[in-house]
């Protein structure tokens, strides 16, 4: 470090003088990198320029700061989780979760230098690395963790922390994990025979109303309006963040859905709003060992709860439902097109609800799940409305 002249392959030292000094930190060592510059022939003037060179270091030095373009990939992760937006996000949990895998092959290195073949390279090592829980990595969980360094990258850019996105030419893994799987009725009642009354109660919700799991757990009973027969999920309450109207309104369909909301509410807590809850009063959180063991018990293989919304979609499909309908009832945001020019209203959706009806009436006709369970609806259908009147 300091101001010098180079020696020529003879031995003898050239006309120019160079200069050598500190320009930044090595984010792997934490020492200064430092960088080689001409000046001239001039002794004087190179002198000066060398002691103005050390003068910004020296200030650079004491206000603590940083070419941002030399960032590590780990503080870029640290900055993001940080921001409102993300804290904000219902997947922070998962975001947190792949930014510890991403921390483990990017954390080390300067953001810049991270090239698309390094990102391929990782994608192909996760696909043959396993999991804490001991798993092989799926390529859909390689492709959330992508799609995560991708939105970190871009972030950044847009705050003119770094340049480019290394992520913008690689291609995502195929996935090919579209399921078929729907619950027949016959099914549907084997399966419920296996489970206790108050998870049963989760997925013969979920069946007819083709609901998340998560928008069923945590369902309160001020989105529930018994009298003219719907559920209103507003924007917080909706995996997409747009809100959804659920209508129950026909005799089947009216009457299961009636029946698990009238058990609900004999065993009402005080305690908090919750609609779907363990018979001791607390809310129900997952559901996942017993579904599963009850499948076992049941002989229903390769089920999921999440499949149900692909049977609700099916079964509305069979009865003659118009698709925009059937999407907007179930809250699917795919084919955006098709979806903006079809306005759905209160009208459209009632009518479909009847028609699937006339399916499934004749689907469950002499089923246990849905005979034997209507007898005295209408006095307790009439409390449980005028309940939710006091309440209100």
């Amino acid at each position: 470090m300091g101001v010098f002249r180079k020696k020529k392959q003879d031995g003898s030292l050239s006309e120019c003088w160079y200069i050598q000094y500190p320009c930044k930190i090595s984010p792997e060592s934490g020492k200064p990198i430092y960088t080689t510059k001409k000046v001239g022939v001039s002794k004087r003037l190179t002198q000066d320029m060398f002691e103005q060179k050390m003068a910004e270091w020296r200030k650079k030095v004491s206000l603590g700061t940083e070419d941002t373009t030399d960032k590590t990939f780990g503080q870029l992760i640290d900055w993001y989780l940080e921001l409102a937006r993300v804290k904000s996000k219902r997947s922070y949990r998962k975001d947190m979760e792949r930014s510890e895998i991403l921390k483990k092959h990017f954390g080390r290195y300067p953001a810049r230098l991270i090239k698309p073949s390094m990102v391929e390279a990782f994608q192909s090592k996760m696909l043959s690395s396993t999991s804490r829980r001991g798993k092989t990595y799926k390529p859909a969980t390689v492709n959330r963790v992508v799609a995560l360094m991708k939105c970190i990258f871009n972030l950044a850019i847009r705050e003119d922390m770094i340049e480019k996105n290394p992520c913008w030419k690689v291609t995502m893994l195929p996935e090919h994990n579209k399921r078929n799987r729907i619950l027949t009725v016959s099914e549907l009642e084997e399966l419920v025979a296996q489970m206790r009354k108050h998870v049963a109660r989760v997925v013969i919700f979920g069946f007819h109303t083709g609901m998340r799991l998560g928008e069923i757990l945590n369902l309160t009973w001020d989105k529930v309006n018994v009298q003219d027969g719907y559920l209103e999920l507003e924007s917080k309450d909706t995996k997409t963040g747009e809100p959804r109207r659920i209508y129950f309104c026909g005799e089947v369909l009216c009457g299961e859905v009636r029946r698990i909301l009238l058990e609900a509410s004999r065993v009402r807590n005080i305690q908090h709003n919750f609609l779907f809850t363990h018979p001791n009063g607390r809310p129900i959180k997952s559901i996942k060992d017993s579904f599963n063991n009850a499948c076992s018990r049941a002989g229903v293989q390769g089920l999921r709860f999440h499949d149900l919304r692909h049977t609700l979609n099916t079964n509305l499909r069979k009865a003659g439902a118009d698709r925009s309908v059937i999407m907007k009832m179930t809250g699917h945001k795919t084919e955006s097109m098709f979806h903006r020019y079809n306005t759905v209203d209160e009208k459209d959706a009632r009518v479909t609800v009847k028609k699937y009806e006339t399916y499934l009436r004749k689907e469950t006709a002499g089923s246990s799940v849905s005979n034997g369970s209507n007898g005295g609806l209408d006095e307790c259908e009439f409390k449980l409305i005028r309940r939710q009147r006091v309440n209100s």
